[in-house]
């Protein structure tokens, strides 16, 4: 297993106004690897990584896991650069509406709790806005298990192995996230979903 990037204070200090695609090119270079190496590694293309690099487009949630585990690191760290490891005893609160927030090519997301790095699950509230399997970019995969509730609106959950299925609010889903999933909107206006990603070590 990949030890955990351990951010100085300098990085921190020199990062805390970065955007994610200049976080990760940072944790790329200190890792003194070549985008045609992180392309390799991560699946994910040369391109992309290029573009979220250099401001053009942005990362989805999916994308953000692979290069986390890719990079040997937390993926609150794409967000902030203050968070402490989570450790016995602590414990983190989010007041409404203030989380960490990213808009991504397939929602726009709150990091929720962002302060404690290394947690074994990560949440998030997300607005779903995209309304065809194909505006937000197809299935995609990424390690651990994932729980889903809607908050408000509906949402049609695509996913490998099972036909789309629609949830409205208060409805749930637990799934296996290495199963391609994609969430789109339902109704006649966005929807909003919790998420709790587990992650796998």
């Amino acid at each position: 297993m990949k030890q955990p990037y351990k951010q100085s204070s300098k990085f921190a200090e020199e990062a805390k106004d970065l955007r994610i695609g200049e976080r990760l090119a940072y944790f790329r270079k200190s890792k003194g690897i070549t985008l045609a190496q992180l392309s390799a590694e991560a699946s994910i293309s040369e391109s992309t990584l290029s573009r979220a690099e250099n401001g053009l487009s942005s990362l989805n949630a999916h994308n953000l896991y692979i290069l986390a585990k890719v990079l040997g690191v937390d993926v609150v760290a794409f967000f902030r650069t203050d968070a402490v490891s989570f450790s016995k005893g602590m414990r983190a609160i989010t007041k409404r509406g203030q989380g960490d927030r990213e808009t991504t090519e397939r929602y726009d997301l709150e990091l929720l709790c962002g302060e404690l790095s290394a947690k074994k699950m990560v949440p998030s509230v997300n607005r779903v806005s995209v309304r065809t399997l194909e505006d937000v970019g197809g299935l995609q995969a990424h390690e651990g298990e994932e729980f889903l509730y809607v908050l408000s609106g509906s949402v049609e959950i695509h996913t490998e192995y099972y036909t789309p299925t629609l949830l409205g609010s208060g409805d749930s889903m637990y799934f296996d996230s290495n199963m391609a999933h994609a969430y789109v909107a339902a109704g006649d206006g966005p929807a909003d979903i919790l998420v709790v990603a587990a992650v796998e070590e």
